[in-house]
């Protein structure tokens, strides 16, 4: 079973769920200059902003690292991807009292 978390209302899913409708692509490109000093939360705000610009209501296949830059050893951004969709509601609030009943 895929991991989950919810972040400012939308649902973050490390895997696949058939029960959403897919509805387009989310990503959390390399900041500027002090972008390592930003953290998962920044990435989580990012993608669930552009989730909700769309109507969605979770993003699935939710994958997030840090790469180190080529210029300097101390740089290390953050990046994130994933789908946004739409869990119809029943399925939405079976996933929130999933994830808070952890």
């Amino acid at each position: 079973m895929a991991y989950k978390t919810m972040y400012n209302d939308v649902i973050f899913i490390e895997g696949a769920d058939n029960r959403v409708n897919v509805k387009g692509n989310v990503k959390y490109k390399f900041g500027s200059f002090g972008s390592q000093l930003k953290g998962l939360d920044s990435v989580k705000d990012s993608l669930a902003n552009q989730a909700k610009s769309q109507g969605c209501n979770c993003i699935i296949e939710f994958k997030y690292g840090q790469k180190a830059s080529c210029f300097s050893l101390d740089d290390t951004k953050w990046y994130g991807e994933g789908k946004c969709g739409i869990l119809s509601d029943e399925d939405y609030n079976s996933m929130i009292n999933e994830i808070n009943s952890k």
